[in-house]
Formats: structure tokens, C-alpha cells, sequence
């Protein structure tokens, strides 16, 4: 029990951090088709947020947890307003604006970058100290923090809902996610919910950040490396469920904590391969279902089951063919 408590402990936290993280990724994706990886940076935004509220006003969680979803709404609205926008208006495809959010978390990180350097604070941990509460063994405690960071999804998780069920704005998103055109037709204001759209998704990813910067330490990466099992948590939900990206954050933290910790017990793998789990689960999912749990049933579980063997020949074949044609290339 004690061997396998720190990692469920850890799994509640990162579990809960992946959803929020991958909530925004979804609804972004769901509402504008953007494929967001300048989503890393808008984790990493809150994060050093969260650090000047806590230790340089000496704030609380609460002041914190608001300045990290202001500041990274801010960003998310800037740069949809500045980059995104304008490149939808001119005809760009997925794949362009795919390649733009790449560009525009590039600029965004090597800012946050040149101005961690300038105050000497490339790599820092919030003031802001988790309070343990029952002890399992060692380093498996159960903390403050395993209250506050589910308690913040769930709250994350409710009021989406409540949003998509119960508002206008909520309803036209849901129709802009359904068919953009129709709904700008339909006299939906399609700007002013896309505009909420990017301060819902910066503000989810800012959260996340403020309590990642409690957890462990913010450097201007941080966003970034968090990157795989975010997109991992949102792929399993398909890129446009809610529910499934809910569980898919969790899946992927447990996947990664007790993967890790079974596999480094008994083979002695070495934990700088934890990455290879999300992306294996990224495979597994594009194998088995590409739609992730979106509209999931047990036949089409089944269903899918039954052609992985097929389509894994079928990925043979394509690798066998690709060092071929690498092979002649060099002959």
C-alpha cells in the first residue's frame, strides 16, 4: 500500500492539472479549430503569475489563482486577436494556424524568458506551502495541495457546464463548434464568443499554472514540457469532448505515476522515460479510436480492439517502405 500511495497521491494532483490544462486545449479546438501549442505558454504565464503575487506582493491562493487567470486570458486574447484571428479572416487552414501557434508560443516563452533573466528568476517555487494532513510513508503525504487542485477542476468542470447548458454565449459556442458558418448566419455574434472562448481557455491553462508553481518549480519552460500530456489528455477526448478530456487528464496522470513507478520497481527503467508513456498513449488512441471517447460505445471499443492488428501491420509496412526509400536514397 505504501509503495503504491505515492503515486495515486500524485496522480490525483497531476490528474487534476492535466484536465485544466487540456480543458482549454479542448474548447479552443472546439470552437475556432486551432490547434493551440502556444497553449504551453499560457500554463506558464499563470505560473510566474501565480510566483509574483505569492512572493513578491505576498499574496494568498486565492489573489494568486486570479492574477494567473487574468494574466494568461490576457495573452490568449492577445494573441488570437493579433495572430489568429487575422490569419482565419484571410482563408487559413488547421495546419496554418497550427504552424502560427507554434511561432506565437515561441515569441510569448522566449519574453517570459528574457524577463526571468532580467529579475533573476529562470527558476523559482512558489512561497505558498502545501500543509500535510495524513502521512502514508515516505513521500507519500497527503497535503492541502490534493484538496485545493481537485476541488479547482471540479469547480472548472461545473461552471463549463453550466456555461454551455444555461447561457447564451455558452449555446453559441456549442454552435460555433458545430458549424461556424451556420451560426454566423444564424446571427450568432461569432466574434465576441470566439473572444470568450481564448479568455476561457488562457484563464483554465493560468490556473493550472498557479497551482503547478506550488507543486514543483517555474522556469520558462514549464508550459512546455507539460505540453505531451496535455495534448494526450485532449487527444483522448477526441479534441472536442469535454467529459473525455476530463478523462483523459486522469487517465494520463495515473498512466504516468504508477507506469512510471511500476516499471522503474520491477525492471529498474530509469524515469527520465516517463514521456514515452503519454506519447505511447497517443499512439494507442490513433490506432484504436482517432476520435478518442467522443461519442464512445462498448461496440466501438470492441470494434477498434479488433483492428489494431491490422492497422499495426499496416504501420509496419509504411515504416519497412520508408527505409527503403531512405535505403536507395543513400545507395
Amino acid at each position: 500500500m505504501v509503495d503504491l500511495a505515492a503515486p495515486l497521491l500524485d496522480s490525483i494532483v497531476l490528474g487534476s492539472l492535466y484536465t485544466m490544462m487540456a480543458l482549454g486545449l479542448t474548447i479552443t479546438y472546439k470552437v475556432t479549430r486551432i490547434p493551440n501549442f502556444a497553449h504551453a505558454e499560457l500554463v506558464t504565464v499563470g505560473s510566474y503569475a501565480g510566483v509574483v503575487a505569492v512572493n513578491g506582493w505576498g499574496r494568498g491562493l486565492g489573489e494568486a489563482l486570479l492574477l494567473a487567470f487574468v494574466a494568461s486570458a490576457l495573452i490568449a486574447l492577445a494573441a488570437d486577436e493579433l495572430a489568429f484571428k487575422p490569419l482565419f479572416k484571410r482563408g487559413a487552414t488547421s495546419l496554418h494556424l497550427l504552424v502560427a501557434s507554434i511561432g506565437v508560443g515561441l515569441i510569448i516563452r522566449y519574453v517570459i524568458a528574457i524577463f526571468a533573466n532580467l529579475y533573476n528568476i529562470l527558476s523559482v517555487k512558489s512561497n505558498l506551502l502545501a500543509d500535510t494532513l495524513i502521512g502514508f510513508g515516505p513521500g507519500a503525504n497527503l497535503t492541502t495541495l490534493h484538496l485545493w487542485v481537485p476541488a479547482a477542476t471540479a469547480a472548472s468542470v461545473i461552471s463549463l457546464h453550466l456555461l454551455f447548458t444555461r447561457t447564451r454565449i455558452g449555446k453559441g459556442m456549442r454552435a460555433m463548434a458545430s458549424n461556424f458558418d451556420l451560426a454566423r448566419a444564424s446571427g450568432i455574434r461569432t466574434d465576441q464568443i470566439r473572444r470568450v472562448t481564448w479568455i476561457l481557455a488562457g484563464g483554465f491553462a493560468g490556473i493550472a499554472g498557479a497551482f503547478w508553481s506550488v507543486y514543483a518549480p517555474t522556469d520558462p519552460e514549464t508550459g512546455w514540457r507539460a505540453l505531451l500530456w496535455t495534448f494526450a489528455s485532449s487527444i483522448l477526448g477526441g479534441f472536442v469532448s469535454v467529459a473525455g478530456t476530463i478523462a483523459g487528464g486522469y487517465i494520463v496522470g495515473a498512466a504516468e505515476n504508477f507506469g512510471t513507478t511500476i516499471l522503474h520497481g520491477a525492471y529498474g527503467v530509469d524515469t527520465a522515460y516517463k514521456p514515452m508513456i503519454a506519447l505511447v498513449i497517443i499512439v494507442i488512441v490513433f490506432l484504436i479510436r482517432p476520435t478518442g471517447f467522443a461519442g464512445l460505445t462498448w461496440k466501438d471499443t470492441i470494434e477498434g480492439l479488433r483492428q489494431v492488428p491490422r492497422r499495426m501491420r499496416e504501420s509496419l509496412r509504411g515504416i519497412r517502405a520508408w527505409a527503403k526509400r531512405i535505403g536507395s536514397l543513400r545507395g
